[in-house]
Formats: structure tokens, C-alpha cells, sequence
């Protein structure tokens, strides 16, 4: 019997097509998990880490000035580790209590400056003012001025790289 072009592929062309689609499963199976291990960091949450910022009784506080201070975190981002220069104001009220505020306007991140005549924060860019409490008394911004996670150890003041209210439990 003579074999016509229009018969079932041939046993060795089936045997080609079923391996090459095992093989391909194979390379995908194995593909995924390395190419999660290696993507992994991008899509991490950044460190939350602590940081000194001083001693109190270094930083020279007089009631109802702000003092703005600067932090540096260091927090591993993906693979690598980088040093994140930050702003603090620390703000003593008269009863002796410290706040520690951001420095960004909760409008659009634009950094504040104390306008010591009128006692209050002015963003350059809007208009946004915050009170010496942080609160807002004009301007566009939507919520006062965010409040850094800290704790006093002794003498010493530690900062933690995310706020109080922040509502994504992640760091800054």
C-alpha cells in the first residue's frame, strides 16, 4: 500500500508535537517561580524602620517654635538599601507635650515654612496654612498636617518612617 499526502500525520511527527508541548509546560512551571523570586522586591512594602533623632535636650526646644530637624531612614528598597532624607518639625507646646509633624503640605507634598509674625505654616505653592498644632486654618489642604510615629527612650527621640494617620499601614 502506498501512502497518500492526505493520511494522519506520522507516528514521529506526533511523538515531535506532544514533547514539544510537554516541554513547554515544563519551562512555564519552572518560569513562574523564578521570575516571582527575582520580581518580588518591586512589589514589596518599603521597610518600616526607627530612627534617632536626637536627644531632647539637644535639640534646644522653646515652647510654641518649631524646630525643623532633619531624619535620614535607611530602608531596603527591592535590592538595594538607600538613605531617605526627611523633615521633621517638632513643635513643644506650653504644657511640655512634643508633636512631630511632616513638613509637606497635605495638599500636594509642597514643603512648609513657619512665618513666625502670623504663627503659622504657609505652603508656597496654594496658600495652605496649619495653626502650631498642625491644624488647618486655610487654603486647599484636605487634612491637617501628618504626625510622625515616635517614642522617647530616655532622653533620646526615635522616629519611625511612617505616620499616625496614614492610612496605608506602610512606610514613608
Amino acid at each position: 500500500m502506498a501512502k497518500s499526502s492526505e493520511e494522519s500525520p506520522s507516528r514521529r511527527t506526533f511523538m515531535m508535537v506532544v514533547i514539544g508541548l510537554i516541554s513547554t509546560v515544563i519551562g512555564i512551571a519552572l518560569a513562574v517561580p523564578i521570575l516571582g523570586a527575582v520580581l518580588n522586591p518591586l512589589f514589596k512594602k518599603r521597610d518600616i524602620v526607627w530612627t534617632k533623632l536626637g536627644k531632647i535636650s539637644d535639640l534646644n526646644l522653646k515652647p510654641l517654635v518649631p524646630k525643623f530637624v532633619p531624619v535620614y531612614f535607611r530602608v531596603k528598597e527591592g535590592w538595594s538599601v538607600n538613605t531617605l532624607p526627611r523633615q521633621v518639625v517638632v513643635v513643644k507646646q506650653v504644657n511640655g507635650d512634643l508633636l512631630f509633624f511632616s513638613n509637606q503640605c497635605t495638599h500636594l507634598g509642597c514643603p512648609l515654612h513657619w512665618i513666625p509674625a502670623r504663627q503659622k505654616f504657609l505652603c508656597p505653592c496654594h496658600g495652605g496654612m496649619f495653626n502650631i498644632t498642625g491644624q488647618v486654618v486655610g487654603g486647599p489642604p484636605p487634612r491637617p498636617l501628618y504626625q510622625w510615629v515616635h517614642k522617647m527612650e530616655g532622653n533620646n527621640v526615635y522616629i519611625q518612617n511612617k505616620f499616625k494617620d496614614n492610612p496605608k499601614d506602610r512606610g514613608i
